[in-house]
């Protein structure tokens, strides 16, 4: 295994990501290996403008979970033809200085990088908020795309949308997952990345998922 590579489990909320990570953590430090979690998901820098402006439009609504009680703000870009065209290039723009700093300079100082969700998980993001599913063959689609360092390793851990909503109460609906969940399928036909499937034992995906880095 390459000791500046970059692993990535992507998938749906509840899927069994972070399980997953935590447990390659320890074989990889149990190994010498230097290694370094991150939880990366998109950070806003210069697109705050464009989210305040969201905001005082209405594009942008606080919910409420019912049962837990979390907040979380529900971005309906796709209803202006303007945003949903210029916000791809914002989010692009935020995503490239996020990596820079969550992961390219600790890569270049010789970590593995463990990446709890990754790009490919704000690609579908992005997509769910703009409803734009020609985004992948989109100029700022593949620019999106391109940011992802060669020696990166992407696996996608897919599961039930019923039973991933089991799992945690902090996501709005299964409706909420089930497109996300087609939206992941959809892209890792596109981009050829793994899957694995999240429906068994802990250990047996983990076997799996050593197996798809060992490559």
């Amino acid at each position: 295994m390459n000791k500046q590579s970059i692993i990535a489990i992507c998938g749906i909320d509840g899927s069994g990501k972070t399980t997953q990570i935590k447990l390659l953590e320890k074989y990889l430090k149990e190994r010498g290996f230097k290694v370094k979690y991150v939880w990366f998901r998109w950070t806003a820098f210069f697109s705050y403008p464009i989210l305040a402006l969201c905001r005082l439009l209405g594009y942008t609504k606080w919910r409420t979970i019912g049962g837990s009680g979390v907040r979380y703000a529900e971005r309906e870009f796709y209803m202006n033809k303007t945003l949903a065209k210029i916000w791809p290039w914002f989010f692009t723009l935020d995503t490239f200085i996020h990596l820079i700093f969550r992961i390219k300079i600790r890569n270049i100082l010789g970590y593995i990088i463990l990446c709890d969700r990754f790009i490919l998980d704000i690609f579908v993001d992005l997509m769910y908020e703009t409803k734009d599913y020609r985004l992948p063959k989109s100029l700022i689609g593949r620019i999106l795309f391109s940011l992802m360092p060669k020696n990166s390793k992407l696996v996608i851990i897919d599961v039930d949308e019923s039973i991933a909503y089991l799992r945690k109460r902090d996501i709005p609906s299964i409706d909420y997952l089930k497109k996300r969940r087609e939206l992941y399928i959809m892209l890792a036909k596109i981009l050829r990345i793994p899957i694995v499937n999240g429906g068994r034992e802990i250990w047996k995906i983990h076997e799996d998922i050593l197996n798809i880095i060992k490559e």
